[in-house]
């Protein structure tokens, strides 16, 4: 679990070196949280990284494992499910991570889980967008940004404001750059690098 921190300060290489020492010694036990929260968190930073091919590999793997177990609950499915639908996203599959994005929403739903509720709505906003659905991912992240101004997680939270920005640029560049700077101000004030250098890349494209 000390991948967490590091994936909510955008260090994809300190998530990777981190997780894959770890997740072996959670397989051969059966720890089944760290399997399911640290698989999600290598995958994303695999993607970050741009290791598409580790990155549906480990997430595909804790998928199949958690989804067969009785005992698993759906809030521990559902950032591995965010995952999985970022790895079809990449690779682009796009019925595929839709389907895996509403499942991830449906998991946020049962497990009434307030942050994994916003971040299951951010990637189906996301998924949405890729395929030109853009007010059907206009509600999504509407509604993400709704959940997590009010509860105030501030990694998601800045998450949410840079996916929304980027997409409203589009249509609203002025509106889009100041959602874009709330979150380049959430990720100095966390401490969050990774994230920051994509936050103000993002206000220069």
């Amino acid at each position: 679990m000390e991948a967490e921190p590091y994936i909510y300060k955008g260090l994809w290489a300190d998530v990777v070196r981190v997780a894959e020492e770890s997740l072996p010694i959670a397989w051969e036990i059966g720890e089944a949280g760290v399997i399911h929260f640290a698989s999600a968190w290598l995958g994303i930073a695999y993607l970050k990284l741009d290791r598409r091919d580790d990155a549906r590999r480990v997430v595909a793997r804790a998928v199949t494992w958690g989804e067969a177990r009785v005992a698993t609950i759906p809030f521990a499915l559902t950032y591995l499910s965010i995952a999985r639908a970022l790895c079809h996203l990449a690779d682009g599959e796009l019925d595929q991570a839709l389907a895996r994005a509403r499942l991830g929403l449906d998991y946020a739903e049962q497990s009434r889980f307030v942050i994994e509720h916003g971040a299951a709505l951010r990637v189906l906003g996301q998924t949405h967008e890729v395929l030109g659905q853009r007010v059907e991912a206009d509600t999504a992240f509407r509604q993400s940004l709704e959940i997590l101004d009010a509860a105030k997680p501030l990694p998601e939270l800045g998450q949410t404001l840079l996916a929304y920005g980027r997409f409203r640029r589009a249509e609203t560049p002025d509106e889009g750059r100041a959602l874009i700077e709330r979150a380049r101000e959430i990720f100095e004030r966390i401490d969050a690098p990774g994230w920051l250098v994509e936050a103000e890349q993002a206000l220069r494209d």
